[in-house]
């Protein structure tokens, strides 16, 4: 089984770097997700359990679990809007190469 790999990285003017990385199976089934970069969560459980609590869920339920994970963290750095446009672009990514789509 061959997984899928989508990444995508902002760096907003003045900003830091926000980077999603998701992998999925061939289903559209996510295998793994992670968000890295130099900016700043306060808390940063919320985004630590979006990449835990995304693996075995369809992609397209990523953009929702991360708009709320977002909405419960206080970024810097980065604005909010910028790092779910990275999420629904890496999940589109994904949803064309992949059979579930």
């Amino acid at each position: 089984m061959k997984s899928l790999v989508a990444r995508r990285e902002v760096k907003e003017e003045g900003g830091k770097v926000f980077s999603v990385e998701l992998e999925s199976d061939p289903e559209c089934r996510t295998v793994g997700l992670r968000i890295s970069g130099d900016f700043f969560a306060f808390p940063p459980e919320p985004l630590d359990s979006l990449e835990r609590d995304s693996v075995g869920r369809h992609v397209l339920e990523l953009v929702n679990l991360a708009s709320r994970a977002l909405s419960e963290v206080t970024l810097v750095g980065v604005s909010r809007e910028v790092a779910l446009s990275v999420f629904k672009s890496v999940v589109e990514e994904v949803m064309t190469k992949c059979r579930g789509g």
